[in-house]
């Protein structure tokens, strides 16, 4: 549904909430699953609910994810909701990190917000 999403602009937000919707779903019946916590993080910053995204993304590495996706994800809600220097931290800190093959990257673009 995500890669619908962006491939198919016109169909955006019923895609990206049909996207959130299929990771509740998968969140309620494992709600500790960090590769489910760091997806559904993902959408929820491509929608641009940070504050959302941040809380859910920090349950992920409470749960011990080790996945770039998760710090790279939480340093793009905290871009939005922190400060500067916090987000920079966990840009660095996802840097070191090796990313999952089942997990992806929120949608980052520092120059257009």
């Amino acid at each position: 549904m995500v890669d619908q999403a962006w491939q198919r602009l016109e169909h955006w937000e019923r895609n990206i909430a049909a996207a959130q919707a299929l990771l509740e779903d998968a969140r309620a019946s494992r709600p500790h699953d960090p590769q489910v916590l760091t997806c559904l993080g993902a959408v929820l910053c491509d929608r641009a609910l940070y504050h959302e995204a941040e809380a859910v993304l920090r349950d992920a590495l409470a749960q011990g994810s080790l996945d770039r996706h998760t710090t790279l994800n939480l340093a793009v809600a905290v871009f939005h909701t922190g400060t500067r220097r916090q987000a920079l931290a966990l840009f660095g800190a996802a840097a070191k990190l090796q990313p999952s093959a089942s997990t992806w990257a929120a949608y980052f673009d520092p120059h257009g917000t």
